[in-house]
């Protein structure tokens, strides 16, 4: 009986020490070769390529609740406005003509609208929340060109 016991204690501590060394808050490389926290950077690095990244930016200096709501607001106004592709699908057919007119207008109209969409929040940001912003740009284009530094001499 306790031959037993000290094998299904021991099979359990195998069992459960090989699922803690393979979990994602471990360290240790899985699949690719990356450690979970690379992964993460690597994810990160790769969301400030997308789209609204000085909207976030914004997000982050002190706002009041209005400012918070005006910017929420203005960022679904755009979000409305955007041409959408898909509906050019119905139940039973496809428009081919609508989908490249509206996949077109999408892509073309996308610096414009992004620009008004910038124009905009910024606005609603008083005269110190303006030059919070600027410094954070800057900062963030320091940051980059570090990065950069240290690639090249790796």
């Amino acid at each position: 009986m306790n031959k037993t016991i000290i094998i299904g204690l021991g099979t359990s501590v195998l069992l459960a020490s090989s699922l803690l060394a393979f979990s994602p808050q471990s360290n240790m490389k899985q699949g690719n070769g990356y450690t979970c926290k690379q992964h993460k950077m690597m994810k990160q690095g790769m969301r400030h390529n997308r789209g609204h990244g000085l909207v976030k930016m914004f997000m982050k200096l002190d706002l009041s609740d209005k400012q918070r709501t005006q910017i929420r607001s203005i960022i679904k106004d755009n979000m409305k406005s955007m041409p959408n592709p898909k509906t050019a699908f119905s139940d039973t057919s496809f428009n081919k003509e609508k989908f490249i007119k509206l996949a077109n207008q999408k892509r073309n109209n996308k610096v414009e609208r992004r620009a008004d969409t910038i124009e905009k929040v910024y606005n609603v940001l008083n005269s110190s929340q303006k030059k919070d912003f600027k410094t954070m740009l800057d900062m963030r284009d320091i940051m980059k060109k570090n990065y950069i530094m240290q690639k090249s001499r790796n």
